[in-house]
């Protein structure tokens, strides 16, 4: 085997991992958005480009989206 497949395999196969922990930091991103509801009610853009809640969020609290966007008023929509 050459020198260049181990590399491409060794780029794939990081990029694997890389895909993979991106899914879970944003299922786990997720999971902690629905354990606090209220967050919600925080100004945030959503993934569908709107802006989303009625309350201005505290200082060094605003997490009512995840890194992709999501956030809990577009689960209805899923």
């Amino acid at each position: 085997m050459s020198v260049l497949a181990v590399r491409t395999r060794l780029r794939r196969l990081l990029a694997g991992f890389r895909e993979f922990h991106d899914e879970q930091v944003e299922l786990i991103e997720r999971q902690a958005l629905l354990n606090r509801p209220w967050e919600e009610e925080f100004l945030h853009w959503g993934l569908d480009g709107r802006l989303h809640g009625r309350l201005v969020p505290p200082r060094r609290r605003h997490v009512a989206t995840t890194r992709s966007g999501w956030c809990t008023g577009l689960r209805a929509s899923e």
